[in-house]
């Protein structure tokens, strides 16, 4: 099935998508505070509104956007979804993400290439925006939430497996293009920046 994902029509690719959609997405934990407020961790999710996935719990985030770097977009994501001010950590993995036709909601087929990002949350109260409703559970309640088929099967194994894992090292690179004089060659560009991120 995956195999043949490639030749499916335009017209039942979700969006009518060409290639994978880059996507920020967000771990966000809360950690354990005294032995009264909260007695274990817990993390921020957020029932998506819309498909694909609509109705499950997922892990914050969207699509990162053309021109941001991808410390923006994490942040970004976080303050649109939960209303909440964010800052980036690290990024700690990337998965590409392929979604058959029945499994898309009626959406069609989709690919998404997601850069699984750990962020701090500066204090306040995560608000439902337009995307969903937000809630924070531990990870017992995320394992019921699984159990219930109630949360996104892929975001579960990313918490499973990148919460509070090794940093991958990230880097940002910028170049500027010079056109050449005429039509005898390609522009020439100059390294403006290139620097490890987060």
């Amino acid at each position: 099935m995956f195999e043949a994902l490639q030749d499916t029509p335009i017209e039942g690719r979700w969006r009518q998508q060409t290639m994978p959609a880059p996507i920020a997405i967000a771990i966000i934990r809360r950690p354990k505070i005294g032995m009264v407020e909260q007695s274990e961790a817990s993390y921020l999710l957020i029932r998506r509104a819309g498909a694909p996935y609509q109705g499950r719990w997922a892990l914050v985030g969207g699509k990162w956007e053309f021109g941001e770097t991808l410390v923006t977009a994490a942040v970004r994501e976080v303050s649109q979804e939960t209303g909440l001010d964010a800052e980036f950590v690290a990024l700690h993995g990337i998965v590409s993400e392929r979604l058959g036709p029945a499994e898309s909601e009626g959406s069609g087929a989709a690919h998404f290439l997601l850069f699984v990002c750990q962020v701090d949350v500066q204090d306040g109260e995560a608000r439902e925006q337009q995307e969903g409703a937000v809630a924070w559970f531990t990870s017992r309640q995320i394992d019921d939430l699984h159990l219930k088929q109630a949360i996104v099967a892929s975001d579960y194994v990313m918490l499973q497996r990148f919460a509070g894992a090794a940093r991958i090292p990230y880097h940002e690179a910028d170049l500027l293009q010079r056109p050449v004089a005429g039509d005898s060659g390609p522009a020439s560009e100059r390294l403006a920046r290139f620097e490890e991120a987060g």
